[in-house]
């Protein structure tokens, strides 16, 4: 993989009663290379068990309860804090389109998708 190369992934959980959540990670590396890295920040995680924390930050340290979204705040420190992985954001509702203009200039648009949602009476 080239220095150039950024690579996103998807982490996410499922939780009771329909809690889910997902963070999108991303740094130079191939998927093989964020597998082992997930599986080292895992073991991490699972080191903190009995390391209960009663007050202040509890990343990179322990918890306040042991339950899966806890694990993956824990997992998601560890990939950021030790691994070098950054929190990447896609605002799903902002395309850009780059075409030919009129002439000689180039055109670049910007897409936007809206929801409107109103109540039916």
């Amino acid at each position: 993989m080239s220095r150039e190369s950024f690579n996103i992934f998807r982490v996410e959980y499922q939780w009771v009663e329909g809690e889910e959540g997902f963070t999108l990670v991303g740094k130079g590396v191939t998927r093989r290379r964020f597998e082992k890295d997930l599986s080292e920040a895992k073991r991490f995680a699972e080191s903190l068990r009995g390391k209960e924390i009663i007050s202040g930050e509890n990343l990179g340290k322990g918890y306040y309860t042991e339950c899966i979204p806890e694990y993956y705040r824990q997992i998601l420190w560890f990939l950021k804090n030790k691994k070098g992985y950054v929190y990447c954001y896609f605002d799903e509702h902002f395309a850009y389109k780059v075409d030919n203009g009129l002439g000689r200039s180039i055109l670049v648009e910007r897409k936007e998708k809206r929801t409107k949602r109103s109540e039916i009476l």
